[in-house]
């Protein structure tokens, strides 16, 4: 049998992330380190898959690029293609032991999923609490991580690449930062490490029996009574504490589903489901931005468009009356 560094630097693994690789950057510039590894790979492709199974691949220094609302960690290529290459076989061996309560992951449901499985459940519970992690990516222990990690991967090279991946270099405009915490945005690894961390929560949740869902960071708890719901918050608490992380004080709600709450873009009450007030005033304020930089009406049309088919996809007609009436005052205005 394989072993999960030789499934990595396997020709079948490695050929489908340089597919993505080459899909995923076939916009960047000219200048772009991707065009040269696109250039050589046939003389690139053996080297990189030597160095992964010696265990001397070394994961580059990263680039910080500032964006308007966040920053993320940019790799180089050949980086993004390991990273892959490593995502496709830790998913495929971490899958089993992953919750099916995490929606975020492929095969899961995805945030329509999570959305469908909150409203079709509000019915047989009276209460709520809905919250998610403070800086999450930023805030996971490497220790802790690696410690979870341990327990399921047992292969010393891939462990040593994820050690690499985690004590990462970043450049920001001549400045070297050694992280020493957190894991990156904007990389093929971090939603499936990101779903591994907060596994314990997952277990602890399934102990009690209580509903639970999870969007990666983002988990919702449904329960009939309040004895219960208090059952599950000093559970959750202590999960947390162990994981050394915080809940976002400003998304964390705990009540009666009468009261209504927010998740994942939605609100959810007893009346049925709607858009969440946030999520219609970030449309408002992307439709004006474009407006005040003079784009086509047609440009603000297909955005609207685009956002109003994120908005009703995946969600069943029955919802959808719902849904059309809290949006429909809100953006007539602006239109």
């Amino acid at each position: 049998m394989s072993t999960l560094i030789e499934k990595i630097a396997s020709d079948e693994v490695i050929d489908i992330a340089y597919q993505w690789l080459c899909q995923k950057r076939a916009h960047y510039h000219p200048n772009a380190d991707v065009w040269q590894v696109r250039r050589w790979w046939h003389e690139k492709k053996p080297l990189i898959q030597g160095q992964i199974r010696s265990g001397h691949y070394q994961f580059r220094e990263l680039r910080l690029i500032r964006g308007e609302e966040e920053s993320f960690e940019w790799w180089s290529s050949m980086d993004a293609l390991v990273l892959k290459a490593i995502t496709l076989v830790l998913t495929e061996h971490l899958t089993p032991v992953l919750s099916p309560r995490c929606f975020h992951l492929a095969g899961h449901g995805g945030l329509k999923g999570a959305v469908r499985e909150v409203a079709e459940n509000l019915s047989e519970n009276t209460f709520v609490f809905r919250t998610d992690v403070k800086s999450y990516y930023a805030s996971i222990n490497h220790s802790i991580l690696m410690e979870i990690v341990g327990k399921y991967v047992s292969d010393e090279a891939v462990l040593c690449l994820l050690w690499g991946y985690l004590r990462r270099y970043v450049s920001d405009g001549g400045n070297y930062i050694d992280i020493t915490e957190g894991i990156s945005l904007g990389c093929p690894l971090s939603p499936l490490i990101g779903a591994l961390f907060l596994k314990p929560l997952d277990d602890r949740m399934a102990q009690l029996g209580c509903f639970y869902v999870r969007y990666m960071d983002d988990w919702v708890i449904l329960a009939p009574t309040r004895w219960k719901l208090r059952k599950a918050i000093k559970a959750t608490n202590e999960v947390m504490n162990l994981l050394k992380v915080l809940k976002h004080p400003d998304k964390t709600f705990i009540g009666r589903i009468a009261r209504g709450f927010d998740f994942l873009g939605y609100c959810f009450s007893p009346a049925g489901l709607g858009i969440a007030r946030k999520t219609v005033e970030r449309m408002v304020e992307n439709v004006a931005r474009l407006y005040e930089h003079c784009a086509p009406i047609e440009r603000i049309e297909a955005y609207f468009l685009r956002w109003w088919r994120w908005v009703k996809g995946g969600i069943s007609v029955k919802r959808l009356s719902v849904i059309r009436r809290s949006v429909t005052q809100p953006v007539m205005p602006c239109t």
